[in-house]
């Protein structure tokens, strides 16, 4: 291995190391602004370190002496082996990243009173507790009610105490009123 492979593997782990803590104060100042829990920032800025650490592992395994054919192996292994693990469990990886795009840019906050409209399965109450995995709602009645991240983008989500309305009514109606 070169000098000069050495010293970009060099700067590599030092922007890592730089870039993972500028990264936990950025993600922490975002959450402090927000008022999003402790844990919460916590879960957020764990999975994106683990991002920035494959990135620079994948960086590192390519200015080594590795052979493009040899970092091909081992990452397609690597992620085969995770591919089959989370197949089973796609949803995990979703409400993962659903949860991220949560942190950083859904209007309602922990506090909020919500609904999710789902026909005749919408669930409300106060927004207790936002996971990695799910979102927990306070009921009125005192239960607590947990809904998927991932599915928190599929279906609509009313923000206070008010309930959505028709946008449109028919020329009928409009002439009843």
């Amino acid at each position: 291995m070169s000098i000069n492979s050495l010293l970009l593997i060099a700067l590599v782990v030092v922007s890592f190391i730089y870039g993972q803590k500028k990264l936990a104060q950025v993600v922490l100042a975002f959450g402090e602004n927000r008022n999003i829990a402790k844990t919460r920032i916590h879960y957020v800025t764990w999975v994106l370190r683990a991002i920035l650490a494959l990135l620079a592992l994948m960086v590192i395994s390519m200015l080594s002496d590795l052979g493009f054919n040899d970092f091909g192996l081992f990452f397609s292994s690597m992620f085969a082996v995770i591919g089959v693990a989370l197949f089973a469990q796609w949803s995990i990886l979703s409400n993962v990243t659903a949860s991220i795009i949560v942190f950083f840019f859904f209007p309602y906050r922990v506090g909020h009173q919500v609904k999710i409209l789902d026909g005749d399965n919408s669930i409300e109450g106060q927004l207790e507790e936002i996971t990695l995995f799910h979102v927990i709602l306070l009921a009125d009645n005192g239960a607590k009610l947990t809904f998927p991240n991932a599915m928190v983008f599929q279906k609509a989500v009313v923000i206070g105490e008010h309930q959505p309305t028709r946008a449109a009514k028919s020329a009928d109606e409009q002439e009843d009123n």
